[in-house]
């Protein structure tokens, strides 16, 4: 699948395709979840990149599993030499609502354990737990047989999978994203002084540090 057409389909999938729960679709109340997760995570653009396309790409898979033409980005392929097996479940008597329970606990899953050692984990979680009441979902569900027909394992299955993925990528996820390669070009900029203190190349990123100077 072109590149181009997967975000077009994302972001009809995130915009317009599920039915309104209080005028957001469960997509929307997931990302309002994950971005509040970001917001009490450290500063980490290249991690949180990763979070929103990892939790973006479940989300997606979920419903493209359902419709006869697309094709997952995750599920039946291989992607970085990780192949996520899926073998197909009964077609539900309600796709729509599948598809909205398969997301939540997917989403659910993945925020549960990219935000686990964040400062103030507490905030996302109980907004994750409250949602998956809101949406009548038990949280207690973790088979990841989807063969039984249940969304929910399904969303399960999928997280997890996405979750072996995410430790063996190359971004070092299971040491917190410790840098194996990159060395700094400039010293690091003590954010309490002022200025840019002693950039030896203005091209390249300068670390900052919240130490204090002698």
């Amino acid at each position: 699948m072109k590149k181009s057409n997967f975000l077009y389909s994302l972001v009809i999938l995130l915009g317009v395709h599920f039915g309104s729960k209080a005028q957001h679709t469960v997509a929307r109340q997931w990302n309002e979840v994950l971005l509040e997760g970001i917001r009490n995570d450290f500063a980490r653009p290249t991690v949180h990149a990763r979070n929103l396309f990892h939790i973006s790409a479940a989300m997606y898979d979920c419903w493209a599993v359902f419709d006869p033409v697309a094709n997952p980005y995750f599920l039946r392929r291989e992607v970085s030499g990780y192949k996520i097996e899926y073998f197909g479940m009964p077609v539900p008597d309600n796709t729509e609502a599948a598809i909205e329970e398969a997301i939540s606990y997917a989403s659910y899953r993945l925020i549960k354990h990219r935000f686990e050692y964040s400062p103030d984990y507490e905030d996302a979680f109980q907004l994750a737990d409250a949602l998956m009441a809101d949406l009548g979902y038990d949280t207690s569900v973790e088979s990841e047989d989807y063969s039984t027909g249940s969304p929910a394992t399904l969303g399960n299955y999928l997280a997890d999978q996405i979750i072996k993925f995410g430790l063996q990528d190359g971004s070092n996820e299971i040491f917190d994203y410790d840098n194996f390669y990159y060395l700094p070009q400039n010293p690091s900029m003590v954010v309490s002084e002022p200025g840019s203190q002693n950039i030896n190349d203005p091209n390249h990123w300068q670390p900052l540090s919240c130490l204090k100077t002698a």
